[in-house]
């Protein structure tokens, strides 16, 4: 079962974009999301870039797949962000105890620290790549 954000009937703003799933790529995706947070006028952009950063460099790392979509709506008060991979990763998604001395292992605890809510699942009805979303308060 795919956990989703609540889907309104009207998103008054309404953006996404797609690129390919490169370690380079990740800083055209914080540079975009904080050009379109911008064009909002949305107070918690820094945030925001930062849990993008965190689940795109994720989906690069981990899923296999070519690109990596990304989807940015506003709704009750709260910025939602989705990001979606095609790859081929399986399993639950949920954010570990990294040690000390670890590299990375921080970024889905950052994305829960910062997030009012968040989920995962499957990408495809029939399984295969993840789709993981996270809501700010604005």
């Amino acid at each position: 079962m795919r956990l989703t954000p609540p889907v309104p009937r009207h998103y008054p703003s309404h953006a996404a974009f797609h690129l390919p799933a490169e370690d380079t790529a990740v800083c055209e995706a914080r540079r975009r999301v904080r050009a379109i947070l911008h064009g909002w006028s949305v107070p918690c952009g820094d945030d925001m870039v930062l849990v993008v950063s965190e689940l795109f460099t994720n989906a690069v790392r981990h899923s296999g797949s070519d690109t990596i979509d990304v989807a940015l709506w506003t709704a009750d008060k709260l910025v939602y962000v989705e990001v979606t991979d095609r790859g081929c990763a399986t399993g639950d998604l949920a954010p570990r105890q990294a040690e000390l001395d670890d590299e990375g292992g921080r970024g889905l605890m950052l994305v829960e620290a910062l997030a009012v809510r968040w989920g995962a699942g499957s990408a495809q009805p029939g399984g295969g790549g993840h789709a993981v979303w996270a809501a700010l308060p604005c």
